[in-house]
């Protein structure tokens, strides 16, 4: 089930899995619910939706990834190493295609990989 939170005009501001103060049971098909999701389409297709996000999910999941390894929460080494090297591979393409200030400033911020002499 699905639970939707409109504003004071009546649109769906916020969608949750669990029910809370306020929350109205809404169909996932629901066209407001599908207009909240930006799915407008008459014709979607969740599996169509689903192969083209997934470049943007891969996205996400790189960037928590960094957000953990910079938090030191988990070592790049602790992941296996066909993760290691597609997650470097990826990088490296995602750098290649930023502007060269991007990049710079990026790599100042956080890094898979340290010296030897950073104590973690």
């Amino acid at each position: 089930m699905l639970y939707a939170i409109r504003n004071e005009e009546g649109r769906i501001v916020s969608l949750s899995e669990t029910h809370t103060s306020g929350a109205e049971a809404v169909d996932i098909k629901n066209k407001e619910v599908l207009e909240f999701l930006s799915i407008n389409d008459d014709e979607f297709s969740a599996e169509e939706f689903l192969e083209q996000s997934d470049t943007a999910v891969a996205r996400i999941f790189e960037d928590l990834v960094d957000v953990l390894i910079s938090k030191n929460i988990i070592m790049f080494t602790d992941l296996p190493e066909m993760a290691q090297k597609k997650l470097l591979s990826r990088k490296l393409a995602r750098n290649m295609n930023r502007p060269e200030d991007d990049i710079t400033a990026s790599q100042q911020n956080h890094s898979f990989l340290i010296d030897d002499d950073e104590t973690l």
